[in-house]
């Protein structure tokens, strides 16, 4: 009978080692290592797109302080200064009260009640302006004492730049919706930055400001004060980071197939 591979008397021929190699490996183990083979070719792409999954949201995670408010009003306006609105309230800073970043909050003290209009007026920056194109949302954290402000305090987040075109560029950034604050403990409000003012942002070459816009009741036997603190906004992550997260990823499914 005629061999299928070439070994006679001579020397063994890779063809013969490659044979003798496979014939000394039961059936049942080259079974298995074929079958782990396939599972973890299967497993890569699922492994790789929980990289850029990952990668993705620790970047919508980062979180950039604005201002804390450190015993000075930063460039910061208030009432007591040049707004015309809120005009009886006055600025204070305390160590105690409401304080959630660094070691003072910003103690905002009136005798009637908060008329809707802005109570903190930011500076005009295109640090500002760069910040906020790449931002999904601005948050404050705001405490209100107990029995405050008659029970209610309402909290409006707005900002400024002259790309807005109407009303002077002023844009609430929740449509005055006037978030609640807690009465008698920490809150924070919230707003979104919407994808169209990103763009229009990311497009400007002017500067913008942000404004603390606030609401209520007049004050009651309580404290006539609100305490605010860690103005931050949250970025969103760049598409050129999420793109290499997902051209690596792909890479190295890539190099595991040839590999197999």
């Amino acid at each position: 009978m005629q061999n299928n591979y070439p070994v006679e008397f001579g020397p063994v021929t890779s063809r013969a080692r490659g044979r003798s190699a496979r014939t000394n490996t039961s059936p049942a183990t080259e079974e298995q290592m074929q079958r782990c083979s396939r599972k973890g070719r299967a497993m890569l792409p699922v492994a790789a797109m929980s990289v850029v999954a990952l990668g993705a949201a620790q970047a919508r995670a980062s979180v950039v302080l604005i201002e804390s408010w450190e015993n000075t009003l930063d460039g910061w306006e208030a009432p007591s200064t040049n707004l015309g609105s809120n005009s009886t309230f006055t600025s204070s800073f305390s160590t105690t009260t409401g304080v959630t970043n660094g070691s003072y909050s910003l103690a905002m003290t009136g005798s009637v009640a908060p008329n809707y209009g802005q109570m903190l007026a930011g500076p005009s920056t295109m640090a500002l302006t760069n910040l906020l194109a790449d931002s999904s949302s601005v948050s404050l954290d705001v405490y209100v004492p107990a029995a405050a402000f008659g029970y209610y305090v309402a909290i409006d987040i707005d900002m400024q730049n002259a790309a807005f075109g109407a009303n002077g560029g002023f844009v609430s950034l929740d449509g005055y919706i006037y978030q609640s604050a807690t009465i008698g403990g920490e809150t924070t409000i919230t707003v979104p930055v919407t994808a169209a003012q990103d763009a229009t942002l990311a497009a400007s070459g002017d500067p913008t400001a942000l404004f603390v816009q606030v609401g209520g009741n007049a004050p009651s036997s309580g404290s006539n004060t609100m305490y605010f603190d860690n103005l931050r906004a949250t970025t969103v992550p760049e598409p050129a980071s999420t793109s290499m997260l997902g051209l690596a990823a792909i890479g190295l499914l890539g190099r595991r197939r040839r590999a197999t």
